[in-house]
């Protein structure tokens, strides 16, 4: 046994180049596995140790609970712990600004108590806490505990704002970056709710934990908690879960871990290919010395066993180096996860345990595991032949008979052809396996290239550097003046705003969107959105849509769409319905009936009609009616026109001022993880598809060194050698890119598809990666001929004598 050992040792130390490539490989494969694991495992395990500092621990809240509703919760022994918050009213302020009251209860099961950096919560009715930007929104810029401060408020739309004065008893800490358009809200006492809002007016938020004898997991969490509504008297569409902290402290469900399981199997099936297929390529050199050995009088099983070792020698170095480069990809992926996270809650805590001893040892298994599998089919080939016939072997392909087509004239393609001709099968199985590696490639690639921030903000902010939205609201009785119908009477966003801002240095384009309002026939007002047709084009392919939405048909039959699918049932109406309306604007109001024929997912107004239909009721004046600007310019130019458009708008009112940075800003920390780890999983398969791609050249060129020798002595030219083997190359790229798009395309879109049905952000709408597959298609072939050119040069190194007598 020692023998064969040596003999092992001394076989990988002969092939050095494949020995190398293989522990490259396998080093790849290790470091894929592990880093893939311990980061699945580390994420994991960090939320689940922090999971009540980050997400609270309740298992979900019913909305709009009545204090009798509340009594009966109290009377299931299901519920372990019941708390209430109301929503006080609004204040009055350039920003979105709430009052909010909680019970204590609600208090430590939300962790905001955790977050409460000095002073307490209010107890007093005249004692208000907050964060210190809701202070600064009403003018209070260095607030302190005790400080007296006036604000406008009023409990709903129905109401004038009155002025009330509070003092300061906390103040809360800031959990993460301030954000565009971003709603604040300050927290008031028990008695002040009670106090402003009569008993049968009062309205609860009600968060709740269940029993843990209920034996429920994340899945039939809420199945439960809809089944209590019902008996508690509470609608079972008002309930809200808690769904992450529920996936970490209930059992988990199998599809959340399916996919780093999956990703786990590919790179398993991938190595085994990768691992087999240097092997593969080298054995009719090397069955030759395998004759020998066995002539020698070794045995099946030994000579399974030699090749066996040499494999498994070859795991030897790498696999405990991929080990460590795995701890370090994770450690370096986890501690920039977690510098970059807004915990909801107090201090996380950072443990080192997120290596898991008995997770990498799976690794190591997994590898060796792979390496064996790879070795199977070689030490099957090697046990079977005969020493005579390891002197013959050309491969296991059956000759066949017949007469063979020649040439008078070889041309160094002709030479090529002939080569891969001989070796089919080893062609087709190289091609595969580099193609299988493109495949995870183009598959990856589709993934990343949908997580498209910039996409994502788009669907907020479709043109342009920065919008201007109306702001307005369709229920003050209190302040009717704030209603759309009295807004767009005396819109801030007229022709001079549209003059001003196009006469901005460095604005390239300004665009504008029409808005309208309507009275339907018991007087309520709605807000209607006006769709040119390429802004309706695009929320036409976006997730909800139902009916037929087409804009030439809309627009002949002057028809309208409801603006949010998933609310169309409260509306009254169903598609098909006719739907009637008193339209308005800036030139007064037109009586209108038209078709519902369809419904988008989500736009911006209440109901939609197409531009063509805007101007067939007779509001044909572009400047009119304006409810959203678009201001496009240069991304270098965007500061400067920043603070151009906000000094316009200082003296207007009803209006929303957003930037297209600001809502990608607002996307980017919660995206950038997704991105950061797919480009890493493509840089990896990047590299084990190179290494793949090198060991078929060096390999084939290695076993043919002969050949070669003898090709060139009786006449081929250096000129020739690299043309032959930069063709060669080129030809084995294209076939992979050939498998890569015939299974990589349809699997990615099918990944997509998976995507924008899991609601993913920035899966709405394809997109093709068509400049990845190019710069794919151009780094592979680049590689190749620098690798042909490389493999040439060291060729012609070495003399004709020697290479003939290899």
């Amino acid at each position: 046994m020692k023998m064969l050992t040596r003999l092992a040792l001394n076989n990988n130390k002969k092939n050095k180049a494949r020995s190398i490539l293989i522990m490259l490989v396998i080093f790849l494969s290790t470091t894929l596995l592990s880093s893939i694991a311990l980061i699945c495992y580390g994420s994991l395990k960090y939320q689940k140790d922090n999971v009540k500092e980050l997400y609270g621990t309740f298992y979900g809240a019913y909305k709009g609970v009545s204090e009798e509703q509340i009594a009966e919760m109290r009377k299931r022994s299901e519920f372990t712990e019941i708390g209430k918050s109301a929503v006080c009213g609004e204040v009055e302020s350039e920003a979105t600004v709430s009052l909010q009251w909680m019970s204590e209860e609600v208090g430590m099961m939300t962790n905001l108590k955790e977050q409460l950096e000095e002073g307490s919560f209010p107890k007093a009715q005249n004692e208000i806490a907050g964060e210190r930007r809701f202070f600064q929104k009403l003018g209070y810029e260095n607030v302190k505990i005790g400080d007296e401060i006036k604000l406008s408020y009023r409990r709903s739309n129905q109401e004038k704002y009155q002025e009330t004065t509070f003092v300061v008893s906390g103040i809360i800490r800031s959990i993460s970056e301030e954000l565009e358009n971003q709603a604040y809200v300050g927290y008031v006492s028990e008695d002040f709710y009670t106090t402003h809002f009569s008993e049968n007016a009062r309205r609860y938020m009600a968060y709740f934990s269940l029993s843990e004898d209920l034996g429920l997991n994340s899945e039939t969490a809420e199945i439960e908690a809809k089944e209590l509504a019902e008996k508690c008297g509470i609608d079972a569409e008002n309930v809200a879960m808690n769904k992450t902290y529920l996936f970490f402290v209930l059992s988990p469900d199998m599809e959340s871990i399916m996919g780093f399981i999956l990703i786990a199997i590919v790179v398993v099936i991938f190595s085994v290919l990768v691992i087999y297929n240097i092997f593969q390529v080298g054995i009719v050199e090397k069955i030759q010395e395998y004759g020998k050995i066995k002539a020698l009088g070794a045995t099946r099983g030994q000579m399974k066993a030699l090749v066996f070792r040499e494999g498994m020698m070859l795991s030897v170095i790498p696999t405990p180096l991929g080990i460590l480069a795995g701890i370090g990809i994770s450690c370096l992926f986890m501690n920039y996860w977690i510098s970059n996270m807004a915990p909801f809650g107090a201090e996380t805590k950072i443990s080192a345990a997120y290596i898991s001893v008995p997770l990498l040892l799976l690794c190591v298994l997994a590898v060796l595991a792979t390496v064996w599998i790879a070795l199977k089919k070689p030490m099957s080939t090697v046990k079977k032949v005969s020493p005579v016939e390891a002197f013959r072997y050309q491969g296991e392909g059956k000759r066949k008979k017949g007469i063979r087509k020649g040439y008078a004239v070889m041309s160094p393609n002709r030479m090529m052809m002939a080569n891969l001709a001989m070796n089919k099968k080893r062609t087709v199985g190289t091609m595969f396996t580099m193609g299988l590696s493109c495949v995870l490639f183009v598959v990856a690639v589709n993934y990343t290239r949908n997580v498209d921030i910039e996409y994502a903000a788009r669907q907020d902010l479709p043109f342009g550097q920065f919008q201007i939205d109306l702001s307005y609201s369709t229920t003050d009785t209190a302040y009717p003046e704030n209603n759309l119908d009295s807004v767009l009477k005396e819109n801030p966003l007229d022709a001079q705003l549209v003059k001003d801002l196009k006469s901005i240095e460095g604005v390239t384009e300004v665009k504008i969107g029409k808005q309208l309002y309507a009275h339907d026939e018991k007087g309520e007002l709605h807000s209607i959105a006006v769709l040119d047709r390429k802004l309706f084009e695009k929320e036409s392919k976006g997730a909800g849509v139902l009916g037929t939405v087409d804009y030439e048909k809309a627009s002949k039959d002057n028809a309208i769409f409801n603006g949010w699918s998933h609310f169309i049932a409260d509306t009254g109406y169903e598609i098909g319905d006719t739907v009637s309306f008193q339209l308005g604007g800036m030139q007064g109001e037109i009586p209108y009936q038209g078709e519902l024929q369809g419904a988008f997912g989500s736009i911006n107004g209440d109901w939609a009609i197409t531009e063509d239909t805007y101007k067939n009721l007779g509001f044909a004046d572009a400047e009119e009616n304006i409810g959203t600007i678009w201001v496009d310019c240069k991304k270098s130019d965007c500061k400067n026109v920043e603070a151009a458009i906000e000094k316009l708008l200082e003296n207007k009112q009803h209006y929303e001022f957003s930037s297209f940075a600001g809502a990608v800003e607002s996307l980017d920390s919660m995206m950038s993880m997704m991105k950061t780890m797919g480009y890493s999983f493509l840089l990896l398969i990047g590299m084990i598809t190179f290494m793949n791609m090198a060991n078929t050249m060096i390999l084939n060129v290695i076993t043919r060194k002969r050949e070669l020798g003898v090709l060139q002595a009786v006449g081929m030219t250096n000129k020739q050698l690299n043309k032959m083997l930069r063709n060669e190359g080129l030809l084995f790229t294209l076939g992979s890119v050939v498998i890569s798009l015939v299974v990589g395309i349809p699997a990615g879109y099918g990944l997509f598809l998976y995507g924008k049905e899991a609601g993913l952000t920035g899966f709405d709408v394809y997109h093709f990666p068509g400049v990845e597959i190019l710069v794919m298609i151009f780094v592979l072939a680049v590689l190749q001929i620098g690798l042909s050119f490389m493999l040439s040069r060291n060729v012609k190194k070495e003399s004709l004598i020697d290479r003939i007598r290899y």
